[in-house]
């Protein structure tokens, strides 16, 4: 070990002794990092929790069960947020991950998980809050509130944006949760390669060497995660499937730009717990902007405050005498939650479907690309304005010293 290097202790908690010694064998390697075990359930602990000064505890338990939930509360109140907590659980579903977010655990896994999982996920919580902002993947997550209102377009517009940011720019990877309908391959003439039932059974086989396989990847190096549409059958796929799915993809990317389906899955709530933005996607219609305000009601419904759903209105125009509905009204229906309007733009966005191109590869100061950069990527958009500003200025200035 080298001089000056402080040893983690890890407390892990269970009563599975497999998964004990696995875990044992995962962590014997590291020279920072002692693992401690207690082979007792969440019901059974006392004080073993306070007894050392843990860098975090794993808790091995089963959160559909009620008695296991009350027993991690008591062990989150006496840590007082102190120590970590990373639950690994045998049942899933999204009242579990409603409560594992509301009592503010640090990460939490799903069985059958992998070593290298867990390990990466202990890893991640001992280098703390700080730098977690850091390293860990931003999720942004795009729900249609009505058909054909430009969705996908603007996924995908978010996606390359991100891609080239001078801010976030990184690895970027845009997943299609539509897998009845879905077109973002389509939309950029790639072939949709994943095959969703290959795993559908044992989501623990998508490993990352599957998972690479099962990726299209454009030109820009733009990563995307679509299925094969399907449009006669109309199916939903186990939550674990969808959470292994995105928990893999965002292990791996910086960025992941989710499209989803119009339609509420049983694992819609919990992508939607997961999202750090998520976006809904209207259009200035009033039928839409009604549907808009419910949808952001079943929302909070279902997902809590823990979600705030922001609106972007696309083919948006500020209509000042004309009759129908104007942008005052569309800021009054749907007040904070309004983050953004995307100017109509329908010629260019045709033609970049057309060609499976992004918007950008054919005017890259278009109204559209500008328009969703000020919502995505704001600091950016502000500094692209400065400098147009100054160079405009500065092209003033040369004219009047000309004429002078």
């Amino acid at each position: 070990m080298a001089s000056g290097t402080k040893t983690k202790k890890i407390l892990l908690v269970s009563t599975d002794r497999a998964f004990s010694q696995d875990t044992r064998t995962a962590f014997a390697a590291s020279e920072v990092i002692e693992l401690l075990t207690v082979e007792k359930s969440v019901n059974e602990l006392r004080g073993e929790v306070q007894e050392t000064d843990f860098g975090a505890v794993i808790v091995d338990m089963d959160a559909a069960k009620l008695e296991e939930i009350e027993s991690l509360q008591r062990i989150m109140r006496r840590l007082e947020g102190r120590v970590p907590v990373v639950v690994v659980t045998q049942e899933f579903n999204a009242a579990a991950v409603r409560i594992l977010v509301q009592l503010k655990v640090a990460d939490f896994l799903v069985k059958p998980i992998t070593t290298a999982d867990l390990v990466r996920s202990v890893i991640r919580t001992l280098q703390g809050p700080g730098r977690e902002e850091n390293t860990e993947s931003q999720i942004y997550t795009f729900m249609p509130a009505a058909g054909g209102v430009g969705t996908t377009t603007l996924a995908l517009q978010t996606a390359f944006q991100l891609h080239h940011s001078v801010t976030r720019g990184a690895s970027t990877c845009v997943v299609d949760l539509n897998f009845q309908q879905g077109a973002c391959a389509e939309y950029l003439d790639l072939e949709p390669r994943f095959d969703i039932t290959e795993i559908e059974n044992q989501p623990e086989r998508l490993d990352r060497q599957l998972l690479d396989v099962m990726l299209s990847k454009h030109a820009s190096g733009l990563c995307v995660l679509a299925a094969p549409t399907r449009p006669s059958e109309m199916r939903s796929f186990k939550t674990d499937v969808v959470v292994r799915m995105l928990d893999l993809v965002s292990a791996y990317f910086d960025n992941v730009v989710i499209d989803m389906p119009r339609t509420w899955f049983p694992w819609t709530e919990t992508v939607l717990l997961g999202s750090n933005k998520l976006y809904i996607v209207a259009e200035m219609t009033v039928p839409c902007l009604r549907h808009t305000q419910r949808l952001i009601q079943a929302i909070y419904e279902t997902a809590g405050k823990e979600v705030k759903p922001n609106v972007i209105v696309n083919r948006f125009e500020q209509k000042m005498f004309d009759s129908g509905i104007k942008a005052a009204d569309v800021q009054d229906i749907l007040g904070e939650h309004f983050v953004g309007g995307i100017s109509n733009n329908y010629r260019l966005v045709r033609e970049a479907v057309d060609r499976g191109i992004p918007l950008h590869d054919i005017d890259p100061n278009a109204n559209v690309v500008n328009d969703l950069k000020k919502i995505i990527l704001p600091e950016e958009a502000v500094a692209t304005t400065v400098k147009s500003k100054s160079l405009f200025g500065l092209g003033k200035g040369l004219l009047k010293r000309k004429a002078g």
